[in-house]
């Protein structure tokens, strides 16, 4: 085993060992029973902002869209719901997601994502062809089915084999876009390890040579305390002058409201709809979650510590929901 399976692996085991599985079992178990609204409520001018970037991409300019917000305030649904739009459109969407294991993450689990799902839409060989001539072999690490990975002793993703690294990522995605407009989604940023968010640094930087991608990057801001790695990052990304950030808000009542008659698929009465709002706040999660237990909490998100495992739901919104019940 090499020293990244190895370190991989270690990782693993030590996110399972602290996670207690029966408790998500039960909990995803409830997920499945509850309804998830069929419309999205409340997102109209955000999903007009990304459209409005994707636009500005696909004429050749350079775009980036950091979308933040609480846990459970729908920044994937927003973020699905545009990729629908683009591949209606004709364009081509790529996402990969951040990977909560450990403190440090998995290296590169958004990139490794994005290689697998373009191996498995154009096979192997069409991905080294968008290469433009360069070996695959730091690509292959990330993904051993583009080829024979390259070996080094003494470096691992770093000094010149990293940035021939990030060199191939972008001239994979420049290949890409050369057919058509491509939105890059990256999600729950939050997670992202040193590696991934270098990476993704180097694609935003670097845009002004990648015509027609939008980037998308989808961050929880409510875990970004003093010391998160990430918080200076986005700072610095904001100054970048085509990079916007998007700040989900919370539902009003009356968009909460909204989101319950699309799940009902009937109108809610006022005290219904007063005491969901009253203990969802707004956040468009425990909307559908308390509506689908008629108001009260499932045993398992009481007695969960860590409410991250549920579906990325905070802890500030665990103890605000048992409060609220007592």
């Amino acid at each position: 085993m090499t020293s990244d399976a190895a370190a991989t692996a270690g990782t693993l085991t030590a996110a399972a060992d602290e996670t207690d599985l029966f408790a998500i079992a039960g909990m995803l178990d409830v997920v499945d029973r509850c309804t998830v609204s069929p419309i999205m409520i409340g997102r109209a001018d955000q999903l007009a902002a990304l459209d409005d970037a994707y636009a500005v991409a696909s004429g050749g300019e350079s775009a980036t869209v950091l979308v933040g917000g609480e846990a459970g305030i729908g920044k994937s649904r927003l973020v699905e719901e545009f990729g629908v739009g683009v591949t209606r459109s004709g364009g081509t969407v790529l996402s990969g997601g951040c990977l909560e294991l450990g403190a440090s993450g998995l290296p590169f689990a958004p990139f490794t994502a994005v290689l697998r799902q373009l191996v498995k839409t154009l096979g192997a060989g069409a991905v080294g062809d968008l290469l433009a001539g360069q070996s695959g072999q730091e690509l292959a690490r990330l993904l051993p089915d583009l080829g024979q990975p390259a070996r080094y002793e003494d470096e691992t993703y770093h000094g010149e084999a990293r940035g021939r690294l990030f060199e191939q990522v972008l001239v994979l995605l420049e290949g890409l876009a050369a057919d058509g407009p491509v939105a890059l989604i990256i999600e729950d940023a939050h997670w992202a390890d040193r590696s991934t968010r270098d990476l993704l640094t180097f694609l935003i930087r670097n845009q002004g040579i990648l015509h027609r991608l939008l980037i998308v990057v989808t961050f929880r801001s409510d875990e970004l305390h003093r010391t998160h790695p990430l918080r200076p990052l986005l700072a610095e990304l904001s100054r970048i002058g085509w990079v916007r950030r998007l700040e989900l808000p919370r539902l009003s009542r009356h968009e909460a409201a909204e989101q319950m008659a699309t799940i009902l698929s009937a109108v809610p009465d006022a005290g219904q709809v007063d005491r969901v709002y009253r203990r969802s706040e707004g956040n468009p999660l425990f909307v559908e979650q308390l509506l689908c237990c008629d108001g009260d909490l499932p045993e398992s998100l009481r007695e969960l510590e860590s409410p991250e495992a549920y579906l990325g739901a905070a802890e500030t919104f665990r103890a605000r929901l048992i409060a609220s019940s007592e």
